[in-house]
């Protein structure tokens, strides 16, 4: 499990942790959202719907140092991807919330399987059940406070 409260070095980052921002956003300040995922398929589609709503993208692999890269990051929202059997997904949730740096940052968790009480009782904002649609990802941004209603 994680230690909460340190953000790690740069050497510490997972290795596919990017940023994602098209050139005509370079002079705009829009809002973060950071995926978290072991799926590249998933990633990818969600990185999709963050682009489509305007935001910038951050994606990390799940891994350990997930929560260095949301340290020097510090986004808006974070989606995170969780399977069955996942233990590394839950202890990244769990680190997240315990973390006072982290805290406060909304996450929505992504599941095939109906997560949703445990998501709620581990600290997360919202869960939505895959497959997810882009009207169901917008709907929980709004919910969070980083989109504004349409």
């Amino acid at each position: 499990m994680m230690r909460g409260g340190q953000c790690g070095s740069p050497q510490q980052l997972c290795r596919s942790a990017f940023a994602l921002q098209g050139d005509y956003m370079a002079d705009v300040q829009v809002s973060t959202i950071m995926v978290i995922g072991g799926d590249a398929s998933f990633s990818y589609l969600l990185q999709r719907y963050v682009r489509k709503s305007g935001c910038r993208g951050v994606v990390s692999r799940l891994c350990p140092q997930a929560l260095a890269v949301v340290c020097r990051e510090r986004p808006e929202a974070i989606l995170l991807d969780i399977e069955q059997g996942d233990a590394t997904g839950w202890d990244v949730l769990c680190s997240l919330k315990a973390d006072g740096a982290t805290r406060n940052i909304p996450v929505i968790v992504c599941s095939w399987l109906e997560h949703r009480d445990r998501c709620l009782a581990e600290g997360a904002e919202r869960h939505l059940q895959k497959p997810v649609l882009y009207e169901d990802f917008v709907a929980a941004l709004v919910d969070v406070g980083v989109l504004d209603a349409l």
